[in-house]
C-alpha cells in the first residue's frame, strides 16, 4: 500500500493480511454474484476472448503483464451482468488485489498456469453456472492454512494472491 505523506510524497506502507483477508472475502462473494448474473449473457465470442486472455497470461514475463490479463480475464466474464455499480466495486476491490500482488512479487516472478480460469470457462460452457460461480469464489478468496516453514509450529494463515 502507499500512504500520502504531506510535502514529502508517497511510501510503502505495510502490508496489510486483515485488509487482503477482506478484499479476497468481498471479491469471492462479489464476483460469484457478478457471474451468476452475467451467465445468461455470455456469448461463445466473450468465453474465446477469456480464454485467449488466459494464455496471454500464461505467457507473462511479467508480474504486471500477467495480472492485467488476469484482471481483462475477469472483467470479460463479469461485464455481461449488466450491473454498473457491482462492477465499478468489483474493480476497485481488483485493484487493492493488484496491490498486494505487487508488494508480494516484487522479485522473482515466474509465469504460471491458470487452470482454475480454465476450469471456470469449462464450467460455464456446459451450462454449469453454479459450478463456475464456486470455483470463481475459491479462485479469488482463497485463504487457508499451511503448515510453517519450522518444524512443531502451528500451523500459519495462507492468502494466495492470484485470482
Amino acid at each position: 500500500m502507499a500512504e500520502n505523506q504531506m510535502r514529502r510524497g508517497f511510501r510503502v506502507t505495510d502490508f496489510d493480511v486483515a485488509e487482503l483477508r477482506e478484499v479476497a472475502e468481498m471479491r469471492s462473494s462479489l464476483e460469484a454474484l457478478a457471474l451468476r448474473h452475467a451467465a445468461a449473457n455470455l456469448t461463445r465470442k466473450i468465453l474465446d476472448e477469456a480464454e485467449e486472455v488466459t494464455r496471454h497470461g500464461d505467457a507473462a514475463a511479467t508480474v504486471r503483464e500477467w495480472e492485467a490479463a488476469n484482471r481483462h480475464f475477469h472483467q470479460l466474464i463479469l461485464a455481461p451482468c449488466q450491473m454498473p455499480r457491482l462492477l465499478r466495486t468489483i474493480d476497485g476491490l481488483q485493484t487493492a488485489s493488484a496491490r498486494f500482488l505487487f508488494a508480494a512479487w516484487q522479485r522473482d516472478w515466474e509465469a504460471r498456469t491458470d487452470h482454475e480460469h480454465r476450469a471456470i470457462l469449462s464450467a460455464l460452457r456446459d451450462g454449469h453456472v453454479e459450478l463456475a460461480c464456486s470455483t470463481l469464489a475459491r479462485h479469488v478468496g482463497w485463504i487457508g492454512k499451511r503448515k510453517s516453514a519450522t518444524k512443531n509450529a502451528a500451523p500459519i494463515e495462507t492468502y494466495r494472491i492470484f485470482g
